[in-house]
């Protein structure tokens, strides 16, 4: 009996190894997905931050149950994934999100990476002050790891306190001046709370950071265009020339061109020669917008209105 039972163990691990490498081994959690086009999966979704919090906690609650010891460590990464995930369906998802963290805080007692999860599963249930406390502690243990700094940010404008979100990403920068994507936050927080000038400086530090983005430009002239007055009308038009010399598909900053060289031609006292430029510029604008929508195929109706927009407004 002993030998039989070694021999069924034999041919079923041989079924194992056979679906590992046989590609057209379909797996029930998707008649679409084999094994390996799952694990793979996985890792694409983690590689490019994917948010399809459905199909990760399908695919990757599948894996664990099925391939944990094929995973190796990978699983590892994998369960920090389905557990974030899980988190987006919660509370139908509660319990594979403490199994997650449970699973993770027995392999990584003191790792960071876990007391986010903590700390994200502490912001689901409202929390803040638990989660707020976790990840202050966070950044006094190891005040170069931004993601704390960032949940912060998150629970001020999800309890509406903006000023101290503001105060929170102005720390943040001072320490990683450099990601660009906390310059765009910051900038709408203050444009927010209609502190033009400031979301100007913020701005500038992405010109500076990346010169040739052309939606930059477009930002930076959007922002003197709403404070408004001479000098900042012309500024502006300058920059949405710029975003537009950077790229001619930019229809909001041709539009831009547009309205700033208008309204600086029909404004104050300026030369003869001052007023045909910026009528020039306007016109040269009206012509790029039409070409843009004809080179698009729309419907003709919608050209046509367009000029019709343009010609009752005086702008060409």
């Amino acid at each position: 009996e002993y030998g039989e039972f070694q021999s069924f163990q034999h041919y079923f691990k041989q079924i194992n190894l056979r679906m590992l490498r046989d590609p057209e081994t379909v797996h029930p959690v998707n008649e679409n997905k084999t094994w390996p086009e799952i694990r793979d999966k996985l890792r694409e979704w983690r590689k490019d931050h994917v948010r399809c919090s459905e199909k990760i906690v399908e695919l990757g609650e599948y894996a664990l149950a099925h391939y944990s010891s094929h995973l190796g460590n990978e699983k590892w990464a994998v369960y920090e994934q389905l557990c974030v995930a899980a988190l987006d369906l919660c509370p139908g998802k509660m319990k594979v999100v403490n199994r997650c963290i449970q699973k993770l805080a027995e392999q990584f007692p003191s790792s960071l990476r876990v007391s986010m999860l903590e700390g994200l599963k502490s912001e689901y249930l409202k929390k803040w002050d638990d989660a707020l406390e976790m990840y202050n502690s966070m950044i006094e243990y190891e005040p170069t790891f931004p993601a704390p700094y960032k949940r912060k940010v998150s629970i001020y404008k999800a309890q509406g306190k903006i000023p101290e979100a503001v105060s929170e990403l102005n720390t943040y920068l001072d320490t990683f001046s450099c990601d660009h994507e906390s310059w765009l936050e910051l900038t709408d927080l203050y444009i927010g709370q209609q502190c033009y000038k400031q979301a100007l400086f913020c701005v500038e530090e992405l010109l500076l950071q990346h010169p040739h983005n052309h939606l930059f430009h477009q930002r930076y002239a959007d922002i003197l265009h709403t404070l408004g007055g001479k000098e900042n009308l012309e500024a502006s038009c300058k920059y949405y020339c710029k975003a537009a010399e950077l790229n001619s598909s930019n229809v909001r900053a041709l539009y831009g061109v547009l309205m700033s060289s208008s309204t600086l031609a029909s404004i104050g006292k300026i030369s003869a020669k001052v007023k045909s430029d910026h009528q020039t510029l306007a016109a040269w604008a009206c012509d790029m917008i039409e070409e843009y929508y004809k080179a698009q195929r729309v419907d003709k109706s919608v050209i046509v209105e367009t000029a019709s927009v343009l010609d009752k407004l005086s702008l060409k």
